[in-house]
């Protein structure tokens, strides 16, 4: 089922928006004539967003040798990609600092969130994929239509969770029938109304069930198999603490053996600590 995200709003003013400023940032980014000093411009602009980016560029999440001043310095060493994501990662959750924190703390959502996309980052590495970035990304927002639920819905979001995590019940199929959606079409939905890339709308509607996506497969069954490892590591939550299953065809649809999933765990908590309090502050 595919709805449009005003569907979800008893009051279409509550829809979440982007800033200005982030599409002028892409825009800006996408435009083949626009040159690397223009952009650096407009992104140095917002010294939060400035702060935030060259801190990250400097962690261990990127390991570089050199020290990165500037964003102009980021850009020429790291390309207009890898910024492009850094700037949605930042500028999302900046957005959705308002938790309900009767079903999950701002921290630990945030932390489940950014594991997540620190997971699909190293799987995307381990498969030797080019849009590693864009999946960290993926990662780091799948569970974005949970906190709309919250929000909007608290009542049938409470009832939701609670046969998730009492009676065992998956979570998909509990919200369904509380509410006739979840929180992965949701979730998709407010992707293609900030009219973000189609992969990044795929992999938010499918990472529950990621080989129906219909032309990202490869992409959601990484972003659903990140969000297993960091379940299963218990690095925060997003609500969901009892009841997310991993799809078994998953692993052999990446090719990957289950004996791989430690080292995965491993590397995403060597950069965890590092990157959340960076983009989560």
């Amino acid at each position: 089922m595919k709805v449009a995200i005003e569907f979800f709003f008893k009051h279409p003013e509550a829809i979440p928006t982007l800033p200005a400023n982030f599409y002028k940032i892409i825009e800006s980014i996408n435009d083949p004539d626009a040159n690397i000093q223009e952009i650096a411009n407009l992104i140095s602009s917002d010294i939060g967003l400035t702060t935030k980016i060259l801190r990250l560029v400097n962690s261990s999440y990127f390991g570089l040798s050199t020290k990165v001043a500037t964003i102009t310095h980021s850009l020429n060493i790291l390309g207009l990609s890898p910024l492009s994501t850094l700037v949605l990662a930042s500028e999302i959750i900046s957005k959705f600092k308002d938790i309900p924190e009767n079903f999950v703390t701002t921290e630990s959502f945030w932390s489940h969130s950014v594991a997540s996309g620190i997971a699909a980052r190293q799987i995307c590495k381990l498969k030797n994929l080019a849009n590693e970035e864009l999946l960290y990304v993926a990662g780091m927002i799948h569970d974005i239509g949970s906190l709309l639920i919250f929000k909007e819905y608290p009542e049938e979001a409470k009832k939701a969770l609670t046969q998730c995590n009492e009676w065992g019940i998956n979570l998909v199929n509990a919200e369904k029938k509380a509410l006739g959606f979840d929180h992965a079409q949701v979730g998709g939905a407010l992707m293609e109304k900030w009219k973000l890339p189609e992969i990044i709308q795929e992999t938010t509607q499918y990472h529950h069930l990621p080989l129906n996506a219909p032309r990202y497969k490869e992409e959601a069954a990484i972003v659903h198999l990140a969000d297993y490892i960091v379940q299963s590591n218990q690095l925060g939550s997003s609500g969901e603490t009892q009841c997310f299953k991993l799809d078994q065809r998953v692993l052999k649809f990446l090719d990957l053996p289950m004996k791989i999933l430690p080292w995965i765990s491993e590397k995403t908590k060597e950069s965890f600590e590092e990157v959340y309090s960076i983009l989560a502050n």
